[in-house]
């Protein structure tokens, strides 16, 4: 799973002379926060994700939860998501719920960084913790396409 998911991100800034490997999980839903940030913008204040100029000089963001989704059908507005996968990851855990099959599962990606072993059911409480991140931002996505443009 995670060779689908895990992907470089390599900016250079102009005159940037050396560079660094950050090794924090971030979105690509970050990505234009960045870049407005790099060129002095300041983002619309409908612009999801944040900027990770503070990783590029060294700094630290608080952590947070990263999302990726995997979705089928249509995406336009008036119909809900309900079909896919999305993806959580957490500190050292990463779980994927199955949309259509009402199911998840959970790694821990320090200790198995192959995903072989599922954990959900040896740690319910980071499992439904997690899958209770997934389904509140959802739901706030079913909300956002459902209420259409303002």
């Amino acid at each position: 799973f995670e060779q689908v998911t895990h992907v470089p991100l390599i900016i250079k800034e102009p005159g940037q002379e050396s560079g660094s490997i950050i090794g924090n999980v971030v979105e690509q839903i970050d990505i234009a926060a960045t870049i407005a940030d790099l060129a002095n913008i300041s983002p619309p204040p409908w612009m999801e994700g944040r900027s990770l100029v503070p990783l590029m000089r060294g700094e630290k963001l608080p952590p947070q939860p990263a999302f990726s989704m995997n979705l089928q059908g249509s995406r336009s507005l008036g119909h809900r998501i309900s079909a896919g996968s999305i993806a959580v990851w957490e500190g050292d855990f990463k779980l994927i719920h199955y949309l259509e099959r009402n199911e998840s599962i959970l790694f821990n990606l320090k200790e198995d960084p192959g995903e072989v072993n599922n954990i959900y059911h040896l740690q319910p409480e980071v499992g439904e913790r997690l899958q209770s991140l997934i389904m509140e931002n959802l739901e706030e996505a079913n909300e956002k396409i459902m209420r259409g443009p303002h």
